[in-house]
């Protein structure tokens, strides 16, 4: 009777862990389920992101699309950024596009002013404008 609890009880904790296992793999798998509470616009990653600096590397190698782009400001929920993300389709750099996104967090300094001007101008700007402010 000892050796019948004793199996039972690895069985069920094997049983246990392969189950968990399973359960984690399959947690990030994009599957999204109703709960029935209103979803808020921003993910909750975005929601402590105030905007977004886009920064070209600009050295000689560095495409006009990317340096148009250098210097502009963007919402987190902007439409545009994910056209523009970096690596873009635009990039003529036979080497490939060097172009990042600098996050900029709510707790920075003069983010709320910044944050507020890209909201009155649609979301987007350049470095020109937010020097003015």
């Amino acid at each position: 009777m000892t050796r019948f609890i004793v199996f039972f009880i690895a069985g069920y904790i094997i049983y246990y862990l392969i189950k968990n296992r399973f359960k984690d793999k399959h947690a990030g798998n994009g599957v999204q389920y109703h709960t029935g509470k209103k979803s808020d616009t921003n993910p909750p990653h975005l929601k402590e992101i105030a905007y977004i600096f886009y920064s070209a590397t600009k050295d000689a190698n560095t495409c006009e699309a990317c340096m148009e782009l250098d210097g502009k400001h963007i919402l987190p929920n902007h439409k545009i950024l994910q056209q523009i993300r970096p690596p873009h389709s635009r990039c003529k750099n036979p080497k490939g596009c060097r172009c990042t996104l600098v996050y900029v967090t709510r707790d920075e300094d003069d983010s709320d002013e910044i944050e507020a001007l890209l909201k009155k101008r649609g979301g987007m700007c350049d470095q020109r404008t937010i020097d003015k402010r």
